[in-house]
């Protein structure tokens, strides 16, 4: 067990670095294919957040995904402002225009609440078609090149590099966000709001959170996205981007994040490998996610973890620090009055 454990936790670096080397031996579109991958891993890791570890039905990550690469590209376009500095304000501000869905979502729940985010993101989608005196409609957007220290990030594996990190980044900081105090209240609304509130757990204020680091998320994707084609326009952000999202959450698996990395590489690969049944691509497609929803409703990694070969994700380190200190306190003698069954009586009290 302690060898597997080992196995399971040297896995992620070692294919870190084994990623490192990945441009060396692929060709130009198989390169381009694994830099969408891992695009989509923030994807799927953003919309987890609000999708399974809160419990809301939202469907406005695809727009704000396009807010996110419109953000990079305008600034880039328009005012000539660096990548760098645009990758995170594209975060930010689809963080900023994702919490205005929160408002709803204290109201509102499910279906309804599905209903009323889906007409926000129809209205952004039309927004950046129709504003063409800002975001030039349909004639899209060409994205700057990039440079780093004067070397210009240009092409699918110089990109690769870029994308890797912040990847790995955003992977580690939401496996500490999930880690802390804040996934834990995610996970007690997702059940029940009441007993959260009951439990001292602030409901808007959490919701608002996670509604804006979910499209952060979005964001961060967004503007990587538009630095891998190096071209956007707004109907790269509509109905067909939000069932994709979608899918990688449910086929990967929600409450997981490694749900969202096995999701994202098949559902960017599979189109791939289908290619040569076009015709019946997308019949195959919806085939494929009904027998997951059916027969594992967990997704992908709910299975591989029950079959022991994901390791369980636990939401609070601390637990593991608590567990050893919880069973030896259960285990230690009771008092020999209570042994006997022997009543205490308060002090003061009549016997």
């Amino acid at each position: 067990m302690e060898r597997l454990a080992l196995v399971r936790r040297a896995s992620g670096p070692v294919l870190c670095l084994l990623l490192l080397f990945a441009p060396l031996v692929t060709d130009g579109y198989t390169q381009y294919i694994l830099n969408l991958v891992l695009i989509y891993v923030i994807v799927g890791i953003g919309l987890n957040f609000l999708l399974g570890f809160a419990g809301q039905f939202a469907f406005a990550h695809a727009a704000l995904m396009g807010i996110g690469a419109y953000t990079t590209g305008l600034l880039g376009s328009r005012l000539g402002v660096s990548f760098w500095i645009c990758l995170p304000l594209s975060g930010v501000v689809a963080a900023a225009i994702g919490s205005v869905c929160a408002l709803p979502a204290m109201r509102m729940k499910r279906v309804y609440l599905a209903l009323v985010t889906l007409a926000f993101a129809e209205l952004i989608v039309w927004v950046l078609v129709n504003w063409k005196s800002l975001t030039f409609g349909t004639d899209g957007v060409s994205i700057a090149t990039p440079r780093f220290f004067g070397w210009r990030v240009h092409g699918d594996k110089r990109v690769f590099y870029v994308v890797l990190v912040a990847t790995v980044i955003m992977y580690v900081l939401a496996r500490r966000i999930l880690e802390s105090r804040i996934g834990r209240a995610l996970l007690a609304i997702r059940e029940n709001e009441i007993v959260a509130q009951c439990n001292g757990i602030n409901i808007a204020a959490t919701k608002a959170l996670v509604f804006a680091l979910s499209a952060f998320y979005a964001g961060i994707a967004g503007s990587l996205y538009a630095l891998a084609l190096g071209f956007i326009v707004p109907s790269s952000f509509g109905l067909a981007q939000l069932v994709l999202h979608f899918s990688i959450v449910v086929l990967g698996g929600l409450l997981s994040l490694y749900g969202a990395v096995i999701g994202a590489v098949l559902l960017t690969t599979l189109p791939e490998v289908l290619r040569d049944v076009q015709a019946v691509q997308e019949i195959i497609y919806g085939i494929v996610l009904m027998i997951v929803v059916i027969v594992m409703p967990q997704g992908i990694a709910g299975v591989l973890q029950h079959w022991g070969i994901l390791p369980r994700e636990v939401l609070a380190r601390q637990w593991r620090r608590w567990l050893p200190s919880v069973g030896k306190a259960s285990a230690q003698p009771l008092p020999a009055d209570a042994a006997h069954g022997e009543k205490r009586t308060p002090m003061g009290a009549p016997r």
